[in-house]
């Protein structure tokens, strides 16, 4: 991934993706926290689908230019969920596991899209569907680690670890350094290929 393999019909299938990606997982935190007590992400106007609302602009131009990105962190009151602490836990795996589903749906209408329109049209649905799967795998596992901006990172706010906004900004570029130089795709690859192979059959 990244500047190599970048072409104008990957960028727009990546914008599509993160729309995509954008209002779901957003939707899901949101959904999962306000479930668990926390009306927050409801005041916000995090509560929907709607991508524009979760969309981070560093995290859309990490993914466009270089295939994997994030979305903007919901923010959650662990004081407000009525679990406690495990409330984060389940927030953040409703996102990584919305995710996870939502790239076996992707895959399953490959084929629909390959019997079902026309040859020319089939053909650019289904490499869509392909890469955007693929895609959705990537956001889901980069959504796991514990570092602000991405979900994950609402892990330390749980255990009353505050990261001033500065040092935010560095960890965001540190992110968007790591991706372009690849050490995510590196470290992360074979989880990839396992939920790969179990969630697409590949």
């Amino acid at each position: 991934m990244g500047l190599s393999d970048i072409s104008l019909q990957m960028v727009g299938f990546r914008v599509l993706t993160l729309l995509l990606l954008a209002g779901l997982h957003g939707g899901l935190v949101a959904g999962a926290a306000d479930l668990l007590g926390d009306k927050g992400p409801k005041h916000d106007g995090r509560l929907t689908i709607v991508p524009t609302n979760h969309v981070d602009l560093v995290g859309a131009f990490s993914l466009v230019v270089f295939g994997l990105g994030w979305t903007k962190q919901v923010s959650v009151d662990v004081r407000e969920m009525r679990v406690g602490r495990i409330g984060i836990i389940i927030v953040i795996l409703t996102g990584f596991i919305g995710l996870l589903v939502a790239a076996a749906i992707l895959d399953a209408l490959i084929r629909p899209a390959l019997t079902m329109l026309p040859y020319t049209t089939g053909l650019a649905t289904a490499a869509f569907l392909h890469a955007a799967a693929s895609l959705t795998i990537w956001f889901a596992l980069l959504s796991l680690i514990p570092v602000p901006p991405l979900t994950g990172g609402l892990i330390l706010g749980a255990y009353g670890i505050r990261v001033p906004q500065r040092f935010q900004w560095i960890l965001t570029a540190a992110l968007v350094a790591a991706v372009a130089f690849d050490v995510f795709h590196r470290h992360l690859g074979p989880t990839h290929a396992f939920l790969t192979r179990v969630m697409l059959g590949e």
